[in-house]
Formats: structure tokens, sequence, C-alpha cells
């Protein structure tokens, strides 16, 4: 079952691009999982500072996170 209100939350997104990370932009969680499923994608968890050490979620984990 998906909790609508998690899809408004905030993530941070970016690209993993060897071992150098590309800011692609802030949106909520549904935009997040609009976006083309790639592979070098990661996201903030939504209810973490994730960037200051938190942890970053790959499009499967985001996924979980909503039908959680």
């Amino acid at each position: 079952m998906m909790h609508a209100e998690n899809l408004n939350r905030i993530v941070e997104v970016s690209l993993l691009k060897g071992s150098v990370r590309r800011d692609v932009g802030i949106m909520t969680v549904r935009q997040a999982l609009e976006l083309p499923d790639v592979p070098s994608l990661e996201y903030t968890h939504p209810e973490q500072n994730a960037r200051s050490g938190g942890r970053l979620l790959t499009r499967d984990q985001l996924q979980a996170y909503i039908c959680g």
C-alpha cells in the first residue's frame, strides 16, 4: 500500500559517475520516481539529512519507502 504523504517529501537526487557525485536537483519523492530509471542515480532519505553523513538510497529503496 502506498502512503500518499510520503510522495510529497523532499529528496535530493544526484548522479554518481565514478567517484564524482553531481547534483541533479531537489524534488519530491514523486518527481524523483518519475525520472528515468538510471542505475547511477542516488536519492537522499526523505526523513534524514542524508547529505551530511546520512544514507543514500537506490531507486528500489526509495520505491519501498513510499510503500512502507
